[in-house]
Formats: structure tokens, sequence, C-alpha cells
């Protein structure tokens, strides 16, 4: 009979350390979706968790009076009936009662630890949610139970942490906290891969100024407006793009933006259609403006191309709404445009990537690459491995980084067009 009520007890323990380690595990998001689901365990748990110094006041008074009957019981009963097993030992006879008393403390310390603690907490860690909804109305009843108790704890705590001048700090979640989540979260396939690439590619996007997203002037297709408009006409015809700077000269003197369907439409009714009837002064902003707040004056203005100017004034690039979204959600070819992928794998492992890809891109490549755009000024593989070399780059140039190697094997004009990554061997294996 004694070691029933031991073994309840324990159980009852246990009981306690599932509830604690279960509520207090337990991710708020998780309990408000489960509660939105019309889970009435989720609403009372998210309410002990809003009051987590009450349920834990609660939990421990449970806790507390359940170790001391269990550690008198134990002790003053089964010690009496283990005694008699010493005595017939002739020379244990008399220390009997000491031996009988230590053999139950460790056989019961040990069961207590085991079932009553480690076991429950293990149970509660695995699947915290599922717990907390189903025990969280008795730790609720339990509490309102020794309500005046508990009160008195709680308050008796409050003033001893106030007296030793600890406060009671609620810290947010950081965005690098919530980015490695998704990351955790694709790899236990709970979002899809491609779910957590455009995951990551907003927040890079938020980190970015107008500088790391746009298409640098040596890119830029424009058209001089100083050419005669035959010869103009022909040009505008021939290009891709639905609209297309147009400039005096020089990228410089760059004087309005032609949308180049509503000229070829007025072109084929009036062929003295003059170019300059059709151009509209470009939104400009500085290299320095986040991308976030472009994608703003965007909609606001009911436009899809702004100029990218310096400090100086100076044109740098233009931004179009194609460049925004392909730094949300990947590369998006023009139509007509030949596919090519940013990066290829080689039978060798070793990686062949565009150098004009995004720099994040090398976050999937290289173990352990981070890059914070607010300190950099480059935002594409080849400005990451110029600023590296930190001279003209040529074919056949080596860079060692993070323990990969980094080889330039094209080159158009001064710009690095491919690289190949390759992991370095361990050469302690």
């Amino acid at each position: 009979m004694e070691i029933l009520i031991l073994f309840i007890l324990i159980l009852l323990n246990s009981f306690f350390s599932l509830s604690e380690i279960s509520l207090v595990s337990s991710k708020k998001s998780r309990l408000e979706q489960m509660k939105s689901e019309g889970s009435n365990g989720a609403v009372t748990a998210l309410r002990l968790l809003d009051n987590s110094g009450s349920f834990l006041s609660a939990i421990q008074v449970g806790a507390t009076l359940i170790g001391i009957v269990t550690g008198y019981y134990g002790g003053s009963n089964l010690a009496v009936k283990v005694a008699p097993l010493f005595e017939r030992m002739g020379f244990l006879r008399e220390s009997a009662g000491d031996l009988a008393l230590v053999l139950t403390i460790i056989v019961i310390t040990y069961f207590s630890i085991v079932i009553g603690e480690l076991v429950p907490k293990v149970i509660a860690l695995n699947n915290p949610e599922k717990i907390a909804i189903r025990i969280s109305p008795v730790i609720s009843y339990f509490s309102k139970f020794f309500y005046a108790f508990v009160r008195f704890l709680t308050s008796s705590t409050s003033v001893i942490i106030r007296i030793m001048g600890i406060k009671s700090i609620s810290e947010p979640v950081t965005e690098a906290e919530l980015r490695q989540m998704i990351r955790l979260a694709s790899r236990e396939g709970v979002i899809e891969k491609a779910q957590n690439k455009i995951h990551e590619k907003v927040f890079y996007f938020s980190d970015k100024r107008a500088k790391h997203i746009m298409t640098h002037r040596t890119e830029v297709e424009w058209i001089n407006i100083w050419k005669t408009e035959d010869v103009l006409r022909a040009e505008i015809i021939k290009t891709r793009h639905s609209k297309i700077l147009c400039c005096n000269g020089t990228l410089e003197n760059f004087v309005g933006v032609l949308f180049v369907k509503d000229y070829l439409i007025a072109l084929s009714s009036d062929r003295n259609t003059e170019i300059s009837d059709f151009l509209v002064q470009p939104l400009i902003i500085p290299e320095t403006s986040d991308a976030y707040k472009v994608l703003e004056l965007f909609k606001e203005k009911h436009t899809q191309l702004c100029v990218v100017v310096n400090e100086y004034g100076s044109f740098e690039g233009i931004i179009t709404l194609h460049d925004i979204m392909e730094n949300i959600i990947g590369e998006i070819p023009s139509e007509g445009e030949p596919y090519e992928p940013d990066i290829f794998i080689r039978d060798d492992k070793s990686v062949l990537v565009n150098g004009d890809a995004s720099a994040e891109i090398l976050e999937g490549i290289i173990d352990g690459f981070t890059i914070d755009f607010d300190k950099v000024d480059y935002s594409t593989v080849a400005g990451f491995v110029f600023s590296k070399i930190n001279k003209i780059p040529q074919i056949g140039d080596k860079l060692e980084y993070a323990g990969y190697m980094i080889e330039i094997v094209d080159i158009d004009g001064k710009r690095i067009d491919k690289v190949i990554i390759s992991k370095i061997p361990d050469q302690t294996q």
C-alpha cells in the first residue's frame, strides 16, 4: 500500500513537471493558431502565459507539497519495513535503521528524479503546445484553489526581484532569429524551399538601398535624341523595352523617359510624330534611398521607372519595377531574352556562378556566408569578388574565402562575368 501511495505521489509530481515545461516551452504563435481553430485549451494556456508568475507559483506549490509528503511518508513508513532485512544480517543489526533510511531515500530520490522530473520534461519538450492545451484547465483550477497563497508567493517574488534591481525584460524576436526559424521550418518541410527563398530575398530587400537594386549605367540602354528622327525611330522600333531613357549626348544629360508603346501607336497614324512630345520626366532618387522607399514611391507616383543619382547629382543607373521584382522573387528573364541560370553545378561539385547574380546567392553556396547591405557597396557576385581581390580582374585570378576557392573564368571587358566556386579539401582528413 505504501509503495502504491508513493507511486501516486511521484506521478503527481510528474504532472506538475510536465505542466511547467509544456507551458513555458509553448510558442504563443502556435497557441494563437490553435485558438483560432477553436481550441478552448489554447485559450486557457494563453491566459496562463499572460500571467506566468501565478501559474508558476501554483505549480511550485503543488510540486513542493508533494515533495515534502513524499519524503516524509517514504522516510517514516518504508524505512521501518526495510529495516528487518538488515537486522537479519548479524553484523548490520545495530545500524539497520540508518541503513534502511538511507536506502529508502536513495530509491525514492531515483524514481522522483527519473519518473517525476526527467521523463515528463522530455515528453513536454517534444510536444509542448499539444500537452499545454490539455493540462492548462487543470493548472488553472489549481491556481484558483490556492489563489490566496499563490498571490502571496507571487507578490513576495515581485518584491524581492525589485529589491535586487532586476527589471522584467520582454525581448522581441529579432530578424536574425526569425530568419533562422524560417530556415529551420524549410529544412523540416513545414514550408516549401521556394517559399523560404522568397522570404530570404524579402529580408535582404529590406536591407538594400537603391544602388544595390539598380541597373548600373554601364548596362542601361538609352537613345541619344540628338540623332535624326529617322535614326531614332529605327532604334526605338528595335528595342525590347517598353520604356527607354532619352538623353542629350550623354547619360548625364537625361531629358526624359519615352513610353515606347504610346510613341509607336502615334507614329503608325502620323509619321511626323516627334519623340519630344512623348517624353516624361523621370522620378529621380539618390542612390542611398532604401529599397522599400523606392517601391513606395513607385506606388505613390504611379511610375515603373526612376533614375538613380549619386551625391554629386551624376547619373548612376535606373530602377524599374522589373528590377524590384527580381530582387524579391529571383531572376525574371525578359521576353525574347535567352534564359541563363545564375548558378550551374558542375560534375566535380564545383559551382559556376554568373558575375551579375545577386551577392546573397552565395549564402547557399559558401557555408557561413552572410552579407550586410548596410555595410557594403556591391550587390553582385562580381562586386563581392572584386572587393576581395582589389585589382583589375583577369581570367585565372583566384581567391580563397572561408574554406572555398573562387576562380575567375570569364571576363567581359573589365567586368567579372563568371566565377567557379569550389570547396577546398580538408588536409587534416
